[in-house]
């Protein structure tokens, strides 16, 4: 019996066996949503350009401030404006953003001060130096690398980009991913299901999955329970796209024949997984083409598709990974791994943020994926009890 590969191992080899040779592209700044940087980005500017204000309030030279002085209000800055020199002995009215005047080291909190009349005020509390003043560049330096090549771009990344001053970025073209379901028992949504039949749910959720990612995607629809006709559509999409993705048909079954296909046109380096659930998993090579099976089961296509497949694609693409896939979270119950495959249990998140297990652990049951937050890690053999942190992998973290 052929040993089942870890499920570390398995992203280990999917991740090192990646030789990527994606062109690159200057884009403008607003086409530049979900793409990955093909360079290190350095500030333009000083960010802030000036010591300006934090808040709405009164700029002042802190040595004068006391707690019941009065002061005349010299002068009104909006920002924007180009402030006078402080007179000595008064304060300036000023608001946030703005640049303080010439002589002023401190802002006091405008709900720190008593209005008297129109053009005087009472201090209520005292201000000690560089208080509620944002110094120049203590943000970003001119130069400064904010960041690094590899980053894949939000949309607050590219208004840090506009902050500085960037028109353009040089980015990584959009690699290609092709999908494929499987099975003579599949039928679109719309058509008529007959007896044994069931639509093809996989197909959509993966290529909607690759397009969330900022990834191309072409959908080459459904390969037959047949051998021949697997082998052709497979060489064909081999030679338009980056990676094809299959959905079912890499089990053991007599009318699985995604197995003998790959290895008759390119090279098989992995097939099955210790890890429940998602088994039935392979990875190889179709001429240029990277190849990715997924199991049927609708949630093991799932689970296998975030935790393998999706780092694999972004880091075709030229993403730098983090360290690591899951973040710790605290559980809320009890669960025994008796088996001695690694287990991914669905749960959600509770009002206080702890781990709660969901009810329907099933790998057909598509609906738990949907209203369940993310996924948990459990070693074989392990027992976790309420209380401990484990690893878990968000689903919102991924969009």
């Amino acid at each position: 019996m052929q040993r089942l590969i870890e499920f570390d191992q398995a992203l280990k080899t999917l991740l090192v066996s990646i030789d990527s040779n994606v062109g690159t592209t200057k884009l403008n700044l607003s086409e530049c949503l979900g793409r990955i940087l093909a360079e290190d980005v350095t500030s333009l500017i000083d960010i802030p350009g000036f010591d300006n204000s934090q808040v709405d309030g009164y700029a002042a030279r802190s040595s004068e401030v006391s707690v019941g002085k009065e002061f005349v209000v010299s002068q009104r800055i909006p920002a924007g404006s180009n402030p006078t020199n402080l007179e000595k002995g008064t304060v300036a009215r000023i608001f946030t953003g703005a640049e303080p005047p010439s002589g002023a080291d401190c802002i006091i909190m405008q709900e720190d001060v008593k209005i008297i009349g129109e053009q005087k005020v009472e201090v209520l509390k005292s201000a000690g130096v560089g208080e509620n003043i944002r110094k120049r560049a203590c943000d970003l330096k001119t130069g400064e690398v904010f960041f690094k090549k590899g980053r894949q771009l939000s949309s607050a990344d590219i208004g840090l980009c506009a902050s500085v001053g960037r028109v353009s970025m040089q980015v990584y073209e959009k690699i290609t991913v092709g999908v494929f379901s499987t099975g003579d028992e599949l039928k679109q949504p719309g058509e008529k299901l007959e007896r044994g039949q069931l639509f093809d749910s996989n197909r959509p959720m993966i290529i909607n999955c690759v397009k969330s990612m900022g990834i191309n995607c072409i959908d080459f629809g459904c390969l037959p329970d047949r051998l021949e006709p697997t082998v052709k559509s497979l060489k064909s999409a081999s030679e338009k796209v980056d990676a094809i993705i299959t959905c079912g048909g890499v089990s053991v079954g007599e009318e699985d024949h995604l197995k003998d296909a790959v290895q008759e046109l390119g090279d098989l380096k992995l097939w099955k997984i210790n890890m429940k659930p998602g088994k039935p998993f392979a990875y190889g090579k179709l001429g240029k083409s990277a190849y990715l099976g997924l199991p049927g089961n609708p949630v093991s296509a799932w689970v296998t598709f975030s935790l393998l497949c999706r780092p694999f694609i972004l880091k075709l693409n030229g993403k730098e990974l983090g360290k690591t896939l899951f973040t710790m979270a605290r559980i809320n119950f009890d669960y025994e791994n008796r088996n001695s495959r690694r287990e991914f249990l669905r749960v959600t998140i509770d009002s206080k943020g702890n781990l709660q297990l969901y009810g329907r652990q099933n790998s057909q049951i598509l609906s738990s994926i949907c209203f369940c937050d993310g996924l948990i890690e459990v070693s074989p053999k392990q027992t976790i009890k309420a209380g401990e942190n484990v690893k878990f992998y968000n689903f919102s973290s991924i969009g």
